[in-house]
């Protein structure tokens, strides 16, 4: 859905023509249009890389975007469930985990850790400098990172992706997120872990964009 540079400006286009149609019901809109920026900068991306331009701006933009999807992913989870105390309580701790893995790319490294160390041949987390490239099914990400990327950003990515809404009406969705996750790094093997990352992307439209458009009917589905 978005292994192209044409399918990521039309999917970009797409969710914010979404965006537009479920407003005001900004905890929909607005990931909508969070995804869409993703989506695009993607495009981007690859037109860059097609005229041999540097990348190294637009992933970092990437890595910034990634350290946000947390927060995003739980606004648009908290439109199904209304206990708000709690949703900003997840906001709070999302911004923060956000704020703090964005110092983990080495161009922000303000505490000075050390460099990371490669794992394996697929770590694109700990490469020579920020650049994208145009991997085996879809473009990928390559990132210089200290050395606390490793255990803390992977598990706790996914964690504060999928587990807060396990506890809420939302729960359902959670499920979905995270079986989707599963499809994909089973599906996709072998390849790096940046690419793997950048697949989600189809995730907005296959996932986000449909529950946006029809929220009314899920949400008499969710208990």
């Amino acid at each position: 859905m978005c292994f192209s540079k044409s399918q990521s400006f039309i999917n970009a286009i797409i969710l914010v023509i979404g965006s537009i149609y479920v407003y005001p019901k900004y905890r929909l809109s607005i990931p909508l249009i969070f995804l869409a920026l993703m989506d695009l900068l993607q495009g981007l991306l690859y037109i860059n890389i097609e005229n041999n331009k540097s990348t190294r701006f637009l992933t970092t933009l990437a890595w910034i975007h990634i350290c946000f999807q947390p927060l995003f992913v739980n606004i648009f989870a908290s439109n199904f469930d209304k206990d708000f105390k709690y949703w900003n309580v997840i906001f709070f701790i999302c911004i923060l985990f956000a704020l703090h893995n964005i110092t983990i790319l080495k161009r922000f490294d303000i505490q000075n850790d050390p460099d990371c160390v490669k794992k394996n041949k697929y770590d694109d987390f700990c490469s020579k400098k920020p650049q994208s490239y145009i991997g085996k099914y879809h473009l990928g990400y390559k990132f210089k990172t200290d050395n606390t990327i490793y255990p803390y950003f992977d598990p706790a990515l996914f964690i504060l992706m999928v587990v807060p809404s396990l506890v809420t009406k939302s729960r359902l969705l959670g499920l979905t997120w995270a079986t989707f996750i599963g499809i994909i790094y089973t599906i996709f093997n072998n390849i790096g872990e940046g690419e793997l990352s950048a697949i989600w992307c189809f995730s907005s439209i296959i996932i986000a964009l449909p529950v946006a458009f029809f929220d009314k009917q899920i949400s008499k589905l969710l208990f």
